[in-house]
Parts: structure tokens; C-alpha cells; sequence
């Protein structure tokens, strides 16, 4: 049988600013596709599947519409809560849902109550787990992931070990993983990480235990992760899936799509999607920027655009946002930023004249001073006032 390992949906996202629904949509229809060319017998939806605890009604419809479409292609779907997701809401159906096909585990002891699919496969699926909440459930001392996940993991191999065997062991999980790489659009759990950092587990600090070591997961044939958005192989059995689609600008260089395991042969293979418009990252002078190559180039894919210019250049952000209309982020960083770091109080009280107080104002605000004809304007406003002409 072929498992189709996904997570990280965040149904109902936007990125800066700009609504993802026709993305994923067809990141769903990806998914039922790919379903379909396959002849995948289960889907594993390993965490957020909702990017908050409320979607809006579009994102709860895409979800009931491609469930029903994964059920009429024969594949049985399992999914587990993440920290985005309203556990609560995601299963509120689960037990009626169960005899459908359609497995959420979203409450604690759902963890240790496997899925037994056609060819005796056991997909054990561990929701979300706060450990301030679900320590003193599960007996646990010291309130971090690491400890509240190893206990789940035992009550899971005390199941599997109570039981005949006919298949392999499946384990989903949703967590900050050792070895893992983050990025900038995963919410906090706990384990501080920067875009692009990669985490080991150590004992020194809460932010050492709410990373997982990879042993804790040993004894299983699969272990299909969510949380992490880059596609990634932790080791021969424990993988991230990643978000099919990206949600931030340092996921711009990830591989996006899923893994498709094989429980034949225990093998996992990669399976690549592109999905939706392109990220871009430029970075140089505005010249460059709105050559009309580099526009032809990127014109439709979402920006994030950063000037160098020496002096930040007039109508700086019109200019760039007319001609890229996915324009996301714009950032000025040239020469004449890092000369505004004087903060605006030493500049005023440094000024020797009015006009050089209103140059001051003008470079604080705009990181630019006034031009040849705003510096007449300047001069002229300044005599109008000397002379008594201002009300």
C-alpha cells in the first residue's frame, strides 16, 4: 500500500497581504491528483490543517470537498491536529467520522489508538501536544516535549507490543524535531529558531527539551512529521513533509510537495509539486530593479524587493509597486538609512539653522534630504515666515 505523507496545509492563510485561496485550492486538488496517479490506499495529514484556531467558512468547505474526494478515490485519510488548529473543532465529528474513512486524532489518548488499514499497516496518530497541558494527564514530571512525547511513545509501543502483527507501524507526530531546519512562518512552540537554523535537542534549557531527539522515534518503519515547512530526511525513517505550498520568503529555495511511502517495500519517495506563483527575492539599485527585463521576469510572482540606492529615490515604493503588482515586502536599506541611524533628537539638536532642521526632519522620515527645487520651496516658506507673511 502507498501512504501519502502531507501536512501543513494553514488553510485559510494569506501571505503579506494577499489572499492564498486560489493556491490552495489547487494544492488540494494537487493532493487529490497525485491520490489518483498513484493509487495512494491512505492519506496522512500530519498537523495544521486550518492556520488558526477559526478559518473562514471558504477554507472548512475546501476541506469537506477534498475529503469527500479523497473517500471516492478509495483512499482512507488520517490527520492530526497542530498548533494551529483548534483540536476541539478539527475533531469534533472524529468518532462518526471513523467509519467513513476519515481518522482525526486530536485528543490525547486518540494517540495510542492506532488506525489498522487494509494491509494491516498501523498508523498511530499523535495530535498537537502542549506540554503544560497534557503533563499531568500522562504522569510526566517535567513539562516540555521531549518528556510528554517519549511518554506517548511508550503507551504507542505498549499498544503495538499487545498486538499480532500483520503490517507495518506508522507514527505521525507534530513537533520541532532534532536536525530539523526551520523558517520564518512556523509559530513558536517553544524551540527559539531563526530561518534556516537547524536544532539539536540538549538538556541545558526549555528551549534544548522542546526539541525532540530522533531516537525517541526508533522502532517504528515510518515516522511522518509536520511543523517544519521544508521537505526534509532526518534519517532513513523520519521525515518532514513540509507545506505543500510556501508561506514565507525563506521558503523560497525549499523543496515543496510530499512524500509517498510504500509499505511494500518500506521505501519513501519524494514527490515534487510547484504550486502557485513564484517567490522572488531582489535586492539592488531601483535602476536595475525596474529594467524592463527584470520586470518581464518576475512580474507575477510575489516580491519581496530591497533598494541600495546611495540616496532612497523619489516615489521609491510607487514606482517599484506599479511595476511588480505582487509586490509583498519593500525595504530601503541603502547608504542613506544607515546614515539616518542618528536618532531624529540628535539631528535637531545638532542643526545650526531652521533649514537645517527641516533636512533633518526630511532624512529622518524618508531617508533622503530635500531636492534642488523642495530646497527652494524650503527657502522661500522660510522668508515668507520672516517677514511676517504666515498667519
Amino acid at each position: 500500500m502507498k501512504l501519502l505523507h502531507t501536512s501543513d496545509w494553514h488553510l485559510g492563510r494569506g501571505f503579506h497581504g494577499f489572499s492564498l485561496r486560489d493556491e490552495q485550492e489547487e494544492m488540494l486538488q494537487t493532493v487529490c491528483r497525485t491520490v489518483e496517479e498513484h493509487g495512494v490506499g491512505a492519506v496522512l495529514v500530519a498537523g495544521d490543517v486550518y492556520d488558526r484556531a477559526l478559518p473562514p467558512e471558504w477554507a472548512v468547505q475546501l476541506l469537506d470537498t477534498t475529503l469527500g474526494r479523497l473517500r471516492q478515490l478509495g483512499a482512507e485519510v488520517v490527520i492530526t491536529s497542530g498548533n494551529h488548529d483548534s483540536a476541539a473543532r478539527l475533531g469534533f465529528i472524529r468518532k462518526v467520522a471513523a467509519a467513513s474513512g476519515l481518522h482525526f486524532r486530536t485528543a490525547l489518548s486518540d494517540a495510542w489508538t492506532p488506525v489498522e488499514l487494509a494491509d494491516g499497516t498501523l498508523v498511530y496518530g499523535v495530535p498537537y501536544l502542549e506540554p503544560q497541558l497534557v503533563a499531568g494527564e500522562l504522569g510526566v514530571e517535567r513539562a516540555n516535549h521531549t518528556a510528554v512525547t517519549a511518554e506517548v511513545i511508550r503507551r504507542i509501543h505498549q499498544d503495538r507490543d499487545r498486538r499480532s502483527l500483520r503490517g507495518r507501524v506508522v507514527v505521525m507526530a507534530h513537533l520541532f524535531a532534532a536536525s530539523g531546519v526551520a523558517s520564518e512562518s512556523e509559530r513558536n512552540i517553544g524551540a527559539e529558531a531563526a530561518p534556516g537554523d537547524q536544532l539539536d535537542h540538549h538538556e541545558r534549557s526549555a528551549g534544548g527539551l522542546a526539541v525532540v531527539p530522533l531516537g525517541v522515534f526508533d522502532g517504528f518503519d515510518y515516522t511522518a512529521l509536520g511543523h517544519l515547512h521544508g521537505r526534509q530526511r532526518l534519517s532513513e525513517t523520519v521525515r518532514y513533509s513540509g507545506s505543500p505550498i510556501r508561506y514565507s520568503f525563506s521558503e523560497t529555495r525549499q523543496a515543496k510537495g510530499a512524500w509517498l511511502y510504500d509499505t511494500d517495500t518500506g521505501q519513501a519517495e519524494p514527490l515534487d509539486w510547484q504550486i502557485g506563483r513564484r517567490l522572488v527575492q531582489l535586492r539592488d539599485e531601483i535602476e536595475v530593479i525596474l529594467d524592463p527585463q527584470t520586470v518581464a521576469e518576475h512580474r507575477d510572482c510575489y516580491a519581496q524587493i530591497t533598494l541600495v540606492d546611495d540616496q532612497r529615490p523619489e516615489r521609491a515604493y510607487q514606482r517599484v509597486q506599479e511595476a511588480y503588482p505582487y509586490l509583498a515586502s519593500f525595504t530601503y536599506s541603502g547608504a542613506a538609512r544607515a546614515q539616518s541611524a542618528t536618532t531624529y533628537s540628535q539631528k535637531i539638536a545638532e542643526a545650526r539653522t531652521d533649514a537645517e532642521i527641516i533636512t533633518g526632519f526630511l532624512e529622518h522620515v524618508r531617508s533622503r534630504g530635500p531636492s534642488q527645487a523642495e530646497q527652494q520651496l524650503i527657502q522661500e516658506a522660510m522668508e515668507t515666515v520672516r517677514l511676517g507673511g504666515a498667519p
